[in-house]
């Protein structure tokens, strides 16, 4: 499943997981063979081991960023599929700023006009605009209206004025690919 497609954060739980399983796993294998076949070199044995487990704790990094986020509610989904006129998606979105990072259910790139939707309770909306505000103006990309909504209606509605307009393609899938970048 590709980043920004709906339920990406349900798809790479499972399979950071079972890489963090896997390389855990293979770094036990190679250990206790590298002692077996090497009884006289354990100090390499042990530090061709160590190295081993860089990936290992890499994929266990990553499942933990992506175990603390859930995929958007199929509801969420639907209602904005059925909403969103020509206007392009970006679901199942994790923000990390500087001190948090945030899940956002679906950013929606129309004309100069970035909208999104967090059902997280707890998430800063201000802090998210604010952190994406300054990449997005450190990436050349002027005038971009950014708004991030907790409330569902207010996004729907915000979504439905925003549905209408013919906006540049070219420049929406630009807004979406540096979004997809920033994104976890």
């Amino acid at each position: 499943m590709k980043k920004g497609q709906f339920g990406y954060i349900s798809s790479m739980k499972k399979k950071s997981g079972l890489a963090a399983l896997a390389l855990a796993v293979l770094s036990v294998i190679v250990y206790m063979g590298g002692i077996r076949l090497f009884p006289e070199n354990k100090t390499a044995v042990g530090i061709f081991t160590v190295v081993f487990c860089i990936p290992a704790a890499m994929a266990l990094v990553r499942f933990i960023m992506f175990i603390r986020f859930a995929s958007g509610k199929k509801e969420i989904y639907e209602l904005t599929e059925k909403n969103r006129g020509n206007a392009s998606p970006f679901y199942d979105a994790i923000i990390t700023t500087p001190d948090k990072s945030y899940g956002v259910n679906v950013f929606i790139a129309s004309g100069n006009n970035l909208i999104g939707y967090t059902e997280y309770e707890g998430a800063d909306t201000a802090v998210i605009e604010k952190h994406l505000k300054d990449l997005y103006a450190a990436n050349k990309f002027k005038d971009l209206n950014i708004k991030v909504f907790i409330s569902r209606d207010k996004f729907l509605l915000r979504l439905d004025s925003l549905s209408d307009r013919d906006g540049d393609p070219r420049y929406e899938d630009k807004v979406l690919h540096l979004l997809g970048r920033l994104s976890l």
